[in-house]
């Protein structure tokens, strides 16, 4: 379920794209709290989207994603072509692309939407996300369900409590909004059975090993990566872990320290860091130690 909160919606987009937040917690608007920029968390009641006595249109949310759980109440409406339905304690995250609600719900209805812009979503959960949901988060319109979750119920239930009796404990109340997402995505499992990679996709994998690894002193991010080889950055890690058992750091890594240990043969340590990027030598002498268990003072003695 995408929960807009009617017209108010647009004067929250216009509010998270201003200056940067203030570390006050002041609501936004009835109801809405912008907890960092991209992070908004708002609590739904039925006086606010006034839809019990006849169905209601609302538009939809092009810059955020939604993950919700309904406190109280029931709702029943449509997206677009998809039929909405839901009681307590039933979760769901999804993205709506602009397209139109039509809303009914009962005089108890609540809900906890945490709103998030994919990038913040991103920043947060990481490649936890896209295990989660599979391939990562769509541009376009997707709706995921959890189901009833009471744990999340419950987490919910406390940030909605903490929203009305302690609205300027920013630190209590952003704890409880990230402690109800990690319930939250933990609802959804991660997928077990990954689709098999195109050919051409393999293709794309293998070329970005090799630019990944075509200068170890000065790698590319992650993004530049995805960029050269012409896929997103979910696809490509879940990718690398399909085609070479580790993530893109890992592989990178463990390439990297291997150099690292052939040029010990015939360089000193601050030769060696320097070789391979790294201006500061406890932290070359950390990652060789965490690969080889011993300092790189002494990779003459390894195997």
């Amino acid at each position: 379920m995408i929960i807009v909160l009617i017209d108010i919606m647009q004067a929250l987009q216009a509010a998270d794209r201003a200056a940067p937040s203030s570390s006050s917690l002041e609501p936004l608007l009835d109801g809405a709290v912008r907890l960092q920029p991209g992070l908004i968390v708002c609590h739904t009641t039925a006086m606010a989207l006034g839809a019990v006595a006849e169905e209601r249109s609302f538009p939809g949310d092009r810059d955020y994603i939604h993950v919700n759980c309904q406190l109280a109440g029931r709702l029943e409406g449509t997206l677009g072509r998809h039929r909405l339905d839901y009681v307590p304690g039933q979760g769901s995250i999804g993205f709506s692309a602009g397209e139109r609600f039509r809303l009914r719900h009962c005089a108890q209805f609540q809900n906890l939407a945490v709103m998030l812009t994919p990038a913040a979503l991103r920043e947060l959960a990481g490649d936890e996300i896209c295990e989660r949901l599979g391939g990562g988060l769509s541009p376009d319109f997707f709706a995921r369900h959890a189901g009833l979750r009471r744990d999340a119920l419950r987490m919910a239930g406390r940030v909605a409590g903490l929203m009305a009796a302690f609205p300027q404990q920013r630190l209590l109340l952003h704890a409880a909004v990230l402690d109800y997402l990690h319930r939250h995505f933990a609802s959804f499992q991660p997928r077990t059975s990954v689709p098999a990679l195109s050919v051409r996709e393999r293709e794309r994998i293998e070329a970005a090993r090799a630019l990944l690894l075509r200068d170890l002193g000065t790698p590319p991010t992650i993004a530049e990566l995805a960029r050269a080889v012409g896929l997103n950055q979910c696809k490509l890690k879940t990718g690398f872990r399909q085609c070479f058992g580790s993530s893109i750091y890992a592989l990178f890594q463990k390439t990297r320290m291997e150099r690292a240990r052939e040029l010990l043969r015939t360089h000193n340590v601050t030769e060696t860091a320097m070789l391979l990027g790294y201006s500061n030598m406890s932290h070359f002498s950390a990652a060789f130690h965490k690969q080889f268990a011993c300092p790189p003072s002494r990779a003459a003695h390894l195997p």
